[in-house]
């Protein structure tokens, strides 16, 4: 699959960069905006994520407007709300909103994680066909990254490169979850990269 790109809007710059790194280990290509009014302009710009994260309390644009106008530009595009605020009201309004789900803060990294993988994976099951991204492999490339990595390394490189998360490639292998994320450091270490998407020069 092609790599899935994920904005995320909060304009608490620490969980922006916290919700980064947990992404980015996953995969993701990911896209921050500290307002809505900044990451509206971003999808005017041509960003298409596969999904959204949006907080709610924020200046300006809160979450309901940022949503609405969200769906105006992308209406098929998901919109996830993650917010402090845990009252039942709030969840309902976020829910008749049309959000895929109402998460709170702070949440426990490997759960949060856990629930983004699942969507992603409902989200791209349902998709169209015609929306699918297949890599296409450069056999001299491949025949490069045999000769220096190891079979379990290239079997993994193959499927970053493709764009699958670590939890996907553990599941795709049969491999745990852990040894996949070892394999992943020994192959950056290889290639002196430092993220995900830095990989499909090497492969694509």
């Amino acid at each position: 699959m092609a790599t899935s790109r994920i904005l995320v809007i909060d304009d608490d710059v620490s969980i922006l960069k916290t919700i980064e790194k947990l992404l980015i280990a996953e995969g993701y290509e990911v896209s921050l905006a500290k307002s809505g009014l900044q990451a509206l302009k971003a999808l005017e710009k041509g960003i298409k994520p596969i999904l959204i994260i949006s907080d709610i309390a924020m200046p300006d644009m809160d979450g309901y407007d940022t949503c609405n106008k969200i769906h105006s530009l992308l209406p098929d595009t998901p919109v996830i709300f993650l917010t402090s605020m845990e009252d039942t009201q709030t969840e309902l309004t976020a829910l008749k909103l049309g959000a895929l789900d109402y998460l709170t803060k702070p949440f426990v990294s490997d759960i949060f994680v856990t629930k983004i993988n699942n969507y992603v994976k409902q989200i791209i099951t349902n998709r169209p066909a015609d929306e699918t991204i297949v890599a296409t492999f450069d056999n001299k490339k491949l025949n490069d990254m045999e000769n220096l990595l190891t079979e379990s390394e290239f079997k993994v490189g193959k499927l970053i490169a493709q764009g699958y998360t670590n939890q996907e490639i553990a599941e795709e292998l049969n491999y745990s979850y852990n040894y996949v994320k070892k394999l992943a450091y020994r192959i950056f270490d290889k290639l002196q990269i430092s993220k995900r998407n830095e990989i499909r020069s090497f492969f694509i």
